[in-house]
């Protein structure tokens, strides 16, 4: 009895059941009469008061005893003071009728005589005689008509000529067991579930009590109707996890997590019932409840495929959580940073990390290192900017390795700013050359310090690259200070006007070299 998550397709599976349970009530329901006769032991008595609609004694009333196959077993008349005295009944079931002229027969059904003395209350009202509704077989074949009319509306899905026909069955003969398990079987359907119960149980005992009898052959089954009890108490015993089911459906969810409660209270190693607290409380949002309550299901019943399933979705689900919740914590720690409120952020950052997974912790780390930088906490800051890059997500990396140049490069770390941009997860095809190249073409006019920092640090590693040679040479030129700085541009500018390649650059080397001789003397 299993009920998929919303992954799995709504709540299908509860239709799905009860299209097989349709299936097996038309399969079940045959058409027959459930009279017969019993071998009785005469051991009980019957003592049966008769009293008009106002409670006075009646004398002189015919009080007879049938089984319930109809057959008078006894019968007596009331004394002055109203009272019949039935004896050696045996034990059984009866239904005890009082007649008398000029008033209406009195009923009462179902009495129990278990060698012992059993006492009724019969009500006779004015009016004429007539047939009960077990002694005119007339009516008792209209019974059996409209409960096949009924039956043949179920079928087709005409619920209102279903309900319409099966009552009527109901009204003409109340004691007939398959017609009011019919009735309880479609209600059951309709998820009527209370009106199903009560329905189901008069099912029961009026079964339970004709399966007691012997078969009649083309009459009375006693098989059928024990059929008829057994399966109006399954009916009866699936009822809540068919409620708890149409809770979840209806979005009730704490309603189906009290009716499983309750289930697992009298059967707690049933692994489906299990499964279906953990679907609910996955709804009701008490993921790692829900997460118990499916180990549970698989501890019980580890074969099943649709119980890992279940956990794979109830942790998806866990983890997305955690997620929300973290990047509501780093949302606050930023928000945090913008005023300048560095050791509040670094602790909502610390919080979020805590709910993460470390494949998902990369962002949490680049602000704590943020934060870190901000308090002045340079190694700690390094490490969280490191670790965010090797946490980084491969179509992010190159954001990842910027961010840590960037905090190198405001703590004036030169060479470790340059070892990470110039990093082979970053530059692609190009050669460490050419992206420092690149950076001296970005830095050379609003950051020329910086960019005679790289353009050495490419001569160092290749000290035949011309083009860094001219750049740096002239940076030196323009950027003059001090004598140091002249002698190393003469340098380089020498070296460009015996290795270069371009004359434009060739004659401009010699016009700067003319200058910082003038400027030496």
């Amino acid at each position: 009895m299993k009920k998929a998550l919303a992954p799995r397709t709504g709540f299908s599976r509860m239709d799905m059941r009860i299209e097989r349970f349709k299936l097996f009530f038309i399969c079940f329901v045959v058409f027959s009469l459930l009279f017969s006769t019993l071998v009785y032991a005469e051991n009980g008595t019957v003592i049966a008061t008769c009293v008009d609609e106002s409670g006075n004694p009646l004398k002189g009333v015919k009080v007879e005893i049938f089984s319930l196959d109809n057959r008078k077993v006894e019968d007596k008349k009331s004394n002055g003071e109203g009272i019949a005295e039935l004896t050696k009944i045996a034990d059984g079931v009866y239904r005890v009728v009082g007649r008398k002229k000029d008033y209406q027969p009195a009923l009462y059904e179902y009495l129990t005589v278990s060698a012992s003395q059993e006492t009724v209350t019969l009500k006779l009202q004015p009016g004429l005689d007539s047939l009960l509704y077990f002694e005119d077989p007339a009516r008792i074949q209209r019974a059996s008509d409209s409960l096949a009319l009924g039956i043949q509306a179920m079928k087709a899905n005409n619920t209102a000529e279903a309900e319409k026909m099966l009552l009527e069955s109901i009204e003409l003969d109340p004691s007939n067991s398959q017609a009011l398990f019919t009735l309880g079987t479609f209600y059951f359907q309709m998820t009527q579930f209370d009106q199903a119960i009560e329905i189901l149980q008069k099912a029961e005992k009026l079964a339970g009590m004709f399966a007691s009898l012997p078969a009649i052959p083309g009459q009375h089954d006693p098989s059928q109707q024990k059929q008829f009890e057994e399966n109006a108490r399954k009916l009866i015993d699936a009822v809540p996890e068919y409620k708890a089911e149409l809770a979840i459906k209806q979005k009730k969810y704490d309603v189906a997590v009290e009716i499983y409660t309750g289930i697992l209270q009298k059967d707690p190693n049933n692994p489906d019932v299990h499964y279906q607290m953990a679907v609910a409380l996955t709804y009701a949002g008490d993921l790692e409840k829900a997460m118990g309550e499916i180990d549970k299901a698989i501890e019980l019943k580890p074969d099943d495929k649709d119980y890992p399933n279940l956990k794979s979705q109830i942790s998806a689900r866990i983890e997305n959580a955690a997620i929300a919740k973290a990047q509501a914590a780093l949302d606050e720690g930023t928000g945090l940073l913008k005023l300048g409120k560095a050791a509040e952020a670094l602790e909502k950052f610390r919080s979020a990390i805590s709910l993460l997974k470390e494949d998902k912790q990369a962002p949490v780390w680049r602000q704590i290192g943020i934060a870190q930088a901000e308090l002045k906490q340079a190694d700690a800051a390094e490490e969280a900017f490191k670790k965010a890059v090797d946490l980084a997500p491969a179509n992010e990396i190159n954001n990842y390795l910027n961010n840590l140049a960037q905090f190198y490069l405001e703590s004036k770390m030169y060479d470790q700013a340059l070892d990470t941009l110039t990093d082979p997860r970053t530059r692609g095809d190009k050669s460490a050359d050419q992206v420092l190249m690149d950076i001296v073409d970005r830095t050379k006019n609003n950051n020329p310090g910086f960019a005679k920092i790289v353009l050495e640090r490419i001569l160092k590693a290749n000290p035949e690259n011309q083009d860094a040679c001219f750049l740096l040479g002239e940076l030196y030129y323009i950027d003059y200070s001090d004598k140091d700085m002249d002698a190393r541009a003469r340098e380089l500018l020498t070296q460009y006007i015996e290795n270069g390649q371009d004359p434009e650059k060739v004659n401009k080397s010699k016009n700067m070299l003319v200058l910082i001789n003038r400027r030496s003397q």
